[in-house]
């Protein structure tokens, strides 16, 4: 799988999540297990684990328990009448038990454990993508409302088209930053001028989010996207099997599922 196309996979499954940021949170939550499970098929493939079939099953349990756990914290905020910050205030737990999870699965291995410690800091490090992508799941419930995830997905799937360059990454890096920020900025423009950032809470009030705090939350998306993407073509190009089925889409599908995080920071703390 050429560079280009795990680009433009990064952009269609940024399309998707987009688009199932304003469909509720079910359909969100399908659309980021969907993205955990991508990771968790391709994970072990990436980085040539030992146990590959047991450690996709681990790694794709903890994606859909992550996004139930988020789904169930929205619902019941939204039921109770509490206020978005403590949204997502379950998921360290997940991670925390997800951790006991990945040693669980270390002692249940009959293969004598080879390369012990590989296995295990690979199985965590894909344990926390997923847990931080279930993040999109309450992306729509902060003061930025739905309309927050397009414009963060945007320069995602822009700064992915540039990484996916023949371009070294002291000329990408920076270039990436640019492009990333003037998207954000862009895309978080036209979704002021739109009237897409009205609602500010999980429930009652709504107050209109100025083009001006638009303007400054895309670019800090925009400038974050650059950061995740570069760094991440960074750590993935030189693996041998990045490049192939279904580690690409893992490639893929991992700048998406981090997004999550930054994209939820982004709409509680700069668009207030």
């Amino acid at each position: 799988m050429s560079a280009s196309a795990t680009a433009t996979a990064t952009f269609a499954l940024a399309a998707l999540v987009g688009l199932a940021s304003f469909g509720g949170v079910a359909v969100l939550a399908v659309a980021v297990v969907l993205l955990g499970v991508l990771v968790a098929a391709g994970w072990p493939d990436l980085l040539d684990l030992p146990a590959r079939r047991s450690s996709t099953g681990v790694v794709a349990a903890v994606a859909v328990a992550a996004a139930l756990v988020a789904v169930f914290a929205v619902r019941a905020a939204r039921a109770e009448g509490s206020q978005v910050a403590g949204v997502l205030g379950h998921l360290p737990a997940v991670a925390a038990l997800a951790l006991l999870v990945a040693f669980g699965h270390q002692l249940l291995r009959r293969d004598g454990r080879p390369r012990l410690v590989e296995s295990v800091t690979g199985v965590v490090t894909a344990q926390a993508v997923v847990v931080l992508g279930a993040a999109w799941v309450a992306v729509p419930t902060t003061y930025a409302g739905a309309t927050l995830a397009p414009v963060v997905l945007a320069a995602l799937a822009a700064t992915s088209a540039v990484a996916a360059t023949t371009w070294p990454l002291r000329v990408a890096g920076p270039v990436n930053l640019l492009v990333g920020a003037a998207v954000g900025w862009l895309a978080s423009s036209v979704t002021a001028l739109l009237g897409g950032g009205g609602t500010t809470a999980l429930v009652g009030g709504s107050a209109a989010v100025s083009e001006g705090r638009w303007a400054v939350a895309g670019i800090v998306a925009g400038l974050g996207a650059g950061v995740l993407v570069s760094a991440w073509r960074a750590l993935s190009v030189r693996l041998p099997a990045a490049r192939t089925l279904p580690a690409a889409f893992a490639v893929a599908a991992v700048p998406v599922a981090l997004g999550g995080a930054g994209a939820y920071l982004v709409g509680r703390l700069l668009l207030l």
